[in-house]
């Protein structure tokens, strides 16, 4: 019964989040994941047509399409130095944060070596649009997996959890839309338990407080 208070709290702090999750969080979003499904599409159609494009052009044009599209405000310029590794959910890969705030992330994301490993269970919708390469995902009953080729997007919806592989060179571009701050421990832990990068764990955070802080003091984006 001691614990009964903290068990209380943590059930009423639950509902209050799942509340705003699906009132007022949403009306902060800027991203559309259609849009961007659209905006991804013809990028790849056009690096389907064009010969010596590599994956690194793809991921600049996607870059530019998305500022010219939601302006150049609010998606961060395609900076090489800026790329972070990631290590979460016992899966490691690369990133680069085109997109920050306390409600939505906009990144870059893939391996250049192949990875697999957890989604984690977030308090947030991810959208997972694959621009080169593939990514392999089930859930904990299914008996055969779900393929993701290029132009598809994987949705894993606020709560759930999958197994993930991607093969060497797949890239995607990933929007996660709903309490940012509360997957963040996610994307953090794995350095205290196993890599112990602590560079990497430093340049992530003051990155992404970077652009959360810029998103709403200037851009007035929560």
């Amino acid at each position: 019964m001691k614990f009964f208070p903290l068990l209380l709290l943590i059930g009423v702090v639950g509902y209050v989040m799942n509340v705003l999750f699906t009132t007022w969080l949403p009306t902060n979003y800027m991203f559309d994941p259609k849009t961007l499904n659209e905006i991804c599409n013809s990028v790849i159609s056009k690096h389907n047509t064009e010969d010596n494009l590599s994956t690194e052009d793809l991921l600049q044009d996607i870059r530019d399409a998305l500022a010219s599209h939601y302006g150049d405000e609010y998606i961060n310029k395609y900076v090489k130095e800026e790329w972070v590794f990631n290590n979460a959910g016992g899966a490691m890969g690369q990133m680069i944060i085109l997109h920050a705030s306390v409600s939505e992330y906009l990144i870059l994301f893939g391996t250049a070596v192949g990875t697999e490993g957890h989604t984690g269970v977030h308090f947030a919708d991810d959208y997972f649009t694959i621009l080169h390469g593939t990514q392999i995902a089930a859930l904990p009953y299914a008996t055969e997996a779900e393929v993701y080729t290029p132009g598809m997007t994987h949705h894993l919806k606020k709560g759930y959890a999958k197994q993930y592989s991607m093969p060497g060179g797949s890239f995607a571009l990933e929007l996660a839309q709903g309490w940012i701050p509360c997957m963040l421990p996610f994307g953090f832990l794995d350095t205290f338990s196993s890599t112990l990068d602590l560079y990497t764990l430093y340049r992530t955070v003051y990155l992404t407080a970077r652009d959360m802080g810029k998103n709403l003091l200037q851009n007035k984006k929560f």
